[in-house]
């Protein structure tokens, strides 16, 4: 970690505050892994509710069609295909694999307070 803390936490705050151009790079990833099984995307969490701080994550939902696509090799898979589209690797991305009724429920809860949905054809 060259240049101590400060510069460390000053980069990782400026590539957070970029996730709107980012994530949609994470929905052409998506749709390029799992195809029409992507189904939605949502960013929750403090991006979505405009509470980032320099220790925050980019917490990603995506909407699958076939529950057994909820495994972590989807998960690597379309971080991996994330970053040969440009998204840095050290973008603290959390991604979350759930079908449509997993996360009502979890809305339901409050867990989730904001949604915001992201258009999986947004990127190009």
């Amino acid at each position: 970690m060259s240049g101590g803390w400060a510069r460390y936490a000053i980069e990782r705050f400026r590539l957070l505050k970029r996730w709107r151009e980012l994530v949609p790079l994470v929905a052409k990833a998506c749709r390029d892994v799992l195809k029409e099984e992507c189904v939605r995307i949502y960013v929750v969490g403090g991006a979505a509710e405009d509470r980032l701080t320099v220790l925050s994550d980019i917490d990603v939902v995506i909407i699958v069609g076939n529950p057994e696509l909820k495994n972590l090799e989807t998960i690597i898979r379309i971080k991996r295909r994330a970053e040969e589209l440009g998204v840095s690797p050290e973008l603290p991305l959390d991604i979350k694999i759930m079908t449509e009724e997993e996360l009502q429920t979890l809305a339901k809860k409050g867990v989730y307070r904001k949604l915001v949905e992201v258009d999986v054809g947004e990127a190009k």
